[in-house]
């Protein structure tokens, strides 16, 4: 949550300079934040984030006028959004909370919006059920979560078969992610999946972008095959989604 080197002594960070720098290595390293999406298009509205790790986005949603409530499942997380929040003068209601049971009534928001985060849940279709509940009829939203037909998917899958051994002690390319993706529970979700997951909790599916981050998805490759690389096999799925109004 705070890209600090992982040896560093200190890995929090405490005053305005370091929680911008988060925020600013967070968009450095996303392009489709940095460049495609509209912060302000959530404007006087009531927004859900879920997964809000140091508050980098919650506080960027805030100061473009979004009336906003953030929640985390870590401690850890809650405390640093909520010192983020306070450092920049900001009122956000930041809660410590489980996607899969969220504690707000029905139809409590205009937006929802989770960055790789819901891939991390224990049911994912439990947390996509209450996403839908608190949503207002005509409310959108977007989430990112891991691709499965990327490049990156089965460049480090083979690796990990082949040149780990993991072939060996029975993984297959389907569950090798086990050893090398970060979280406890993870998903790789391919565009049908998305659909078809949103469209079981009466969601809507309004746009489907996929995407990678900043660096390169293969070293050396040129800028332009680069670009068309990611927007067709980058490691990122984005969907946005729409609750139907009846």
């Amino acid at each position: 949550m705070t890209y600090a080197d992982w040896g560093a002594d200190n890995r929090l960070p405490e005053t305005a300079e370091d929680f911008l720098r988060v925020e600013e290595i967070l968009l450095g390293a996303s392009p489709y934040l940095r460049e495609r999406y509209d912060f302000l298009q959530t404007s006087g509205k009531r927004m859900l984030e879920i997964g809000c790790g140091t508050g980098a986005l919650t506080c960027r949603f805030a100061r473009e006028g979004t009336e906003i409530t953030a929640i985390d499942i870590t401690e850890a997380a809650v405390a640093m959004a909520r010192r983020n929040a306070k450092i920049q003068n900001l009122t956000i209601d930041i809660r410590q909370a489980d996607a899969e049971h969220l504690d707000f009534p029905d139809h409590s928001f205009d937006y929802v919006f989770s960055w790789g985060v819901l891939h991390h849940t224990s049911n994912m279709e439990q947390a996509f059920k209450e996403v839908s509940r608190i949503l207002k009829p005509g409310g959108r939203g977007l989430t990112m979560v891991y691709y499965r037909n990327s490049i990156a998917y089965y460049i480090h899958g083979l690796y990990w078969l082949l040149l780990k051994g993991k072939v060996f002690k029975g993984d297959t390319i389907n569950n090798v992610q086990r050893h090398y993706t970060d979280g406890y529970h993870h998903r790789y979700l391919t565009r049908s999946d998305m659909k078809n997951l949103l469209s079981s909790v009466g969601l809507t599916t309004k746009a489907l972008t996929v995407t990678q981050y900043q660096k390169k998805i293969l070293p050396m490759m040129p800028h332009s095959i680069d670009e068309f690389l990611k927007d067709r096999f980058g490691m990122c799925l984005i969907a946005e989604f729409e609750k139907p109004r009846n």
